[in-house]
């Protein structure tokens, strides 16, 4: 398959997401005090961007040169146009992550990015992200790379499993109906009393939100062949083949630990000098 269990039937949302702007990635490795080799003028490479929204902002609005791919030729399409009508010049490409790893006219990038991809992609291509994070990442480079990790998202690994269970077993209607059917499938189950969404209330809630969301997102989010719920060490480890170190959270208010922790919590990750366990014990 040329999409690799990935959803190509529809194409992904128009979203801006700001953890992907390279000032704000400096901004945050400072107020962590890592030291990076990143400049105001980055060689920045965007992996998966969707519809390029993102990556053309960034490109207008930030000096240095900008890259994205994105295997989705329609979505490259549009992230094309935008780049035409920004004259930013972003250079963007259609290549699979395989095809990508093996080219040899990409320079060296300050920033390789990439928003939600690793979750949803399989181990291979996983490996081929790593590969190219390996060569094409300058030292002292920044990788800004999220993910669905563990424990916040196991409780909803149940009910994804029951909502894709469901929507490959539909027969007919076009994506969006079958994820309609699913959703509705799986009110009925939590409807029916069952056990798993008292135990787990916040699942029940969670179904309650992606009623209410696009189901463009919900296709890619949710029904894509490959959806792996991982701990931090897994990621750490598959990350540190490229000699890559864990630097931040990209979300500024998870660096300040009493916004999050009670004083038994804050010491006892203080007492615990190793980054990968330590971070365990975060999550």
């Amino acid at each position: 398959m040329w999409h690799g269990g990935y959803v190509s039937e529809i194409d992904y949302t128009h979203g801006y997401y700001g953890e992907l702007a390279p000032a704000r990635m400096r901004m945050i490795a400072t107020l962590a005090r890592q030291k990076t080799s990143v400049s105001e003028e980055p060689t920045y490479l965007e992996l998966g961007f969707g519809q390029g929204l993102s990556l053309n902002i960034h490109a207008a609005s930030n000096p240095g040169e900008f890259w994205g791919n994105d295997f989705n030729a329609g979505q490259a399409a549009t992230a094309q146009e935008l780049a035409e009508a920004s004259g930013a010049g972003a250079h963007i490409l259609d290549d699979s992550f395989e095809e990508l790893a093996s080219r040899n006219d990409l320079p060296e990038f300050d920033v390789i990015a990439l928003h939600g991809i690793w979750s949803w992609i399989s181990d291979e291509n996983r490996a081929f992200i790593v590969d190219i994070a390996r060569r094409k990442l300058k030292p002292g480079g920044i990788l800004y790379a999220s993910y669905n990790v563990t424990p916040g998202w196991s409780p909803a690994a149940p009910l994804r499993h029951l909502m894709k269970q469901y929507a490959d077993r539909s027969t007919s209607g076009t994506l969006i109906s079958k994820i309609n059917q699913s959703l509705e499938f799986a009110e009925r189950v939590v409807g029916a009393d069952a056990a798993f969404f008292k135990a787990n209330p916040a699942v029940a809630k969670r179904l309650e939100m992606l009623k209410k969301q696009d189901r463009r997102y919900l296709a890619h989010e949710y029904l894509n062949y490959n959806w792996d719920v991982m701990p931090f060490s897994d990621v750490a480890e598959m990350l540190s083949e490229a000699k890559l170190n864990f630097a931040a959270s990209a979300q500024p208010i998870d660096l300040i630990d009493m916004l999050n922790f009670r004083e038994p919590a804050m010491k006892m990750m203080q007492e615990i000098d190793d980054v990968v366990m330590r971070q365990t014990v975060r999550d």
